[in-house]
């Protein structure tokens, strides 16, 4: 049966499916939290990190050089970070990284292969930042911004 047969068949399954489709967008987004370093005393808010993945913060206030760290391109929690703090999708990143290594201006954040290698590199550096799934969070890193 197809999809428009569906919803032309009966006007509530309209509704219901249109509710279903909305609740599963909200259920994958905002599926990650930035995370600092245990160290880290910044007061750290969407628009700083925003700053860090775009190459316009590159210290932390107490001048420790940021290491700002990313997912793979290909994982779903990547793309709803740069979506919803960059303000950009993936592609859109990769291409904006391009042109700021290509003048020297900045260098991308280092790729981190999965949450529990994120939680790692952002544990063992004093200027670390990147973001995880909620239920990875343990107390080797402290949450900055849900």
């Amino acid at each position: 049966m197809k999809l428009n047969a569906i919803v032309e068949s009966t006007p509530g399954r309209a509704l219901l499916l249109t509710a279903a489709l909305l609740l599963a967008g909200a259920a994958q987004a905002g599926d990650f939290v930035v995370i600092v370093n245990k160290a880290n005393t910044a007061a750290v808010d969407k628009a700083m990190v925003a700053k860090i993945y775009t190459g316009e913060m590159k210290s932390w206030s107490d001048g420790t050089p940021v290491a700002a760290y990313d997912l793979p391109e290909d994982n779903a929690q990547r793309a709803n970070f740069s979506t919803e703090v960059v303000g950009k999708p993936v592609a859109s990143l990769k291409a904006f990284w391009a042109q700021l290594i290509f003048s020297g201006k900045a260098l991308p954040p280092k790729s981190a292969p999965s949450d529990d290698e994120m939680k790692k590199m952002v544990a063992a550096n004093k200027g670390g930042v990147g973001y995880i799934k909620p239920a990875s969070v343990d107390d080797s890193v402290k949450v900055a911004v849900k």
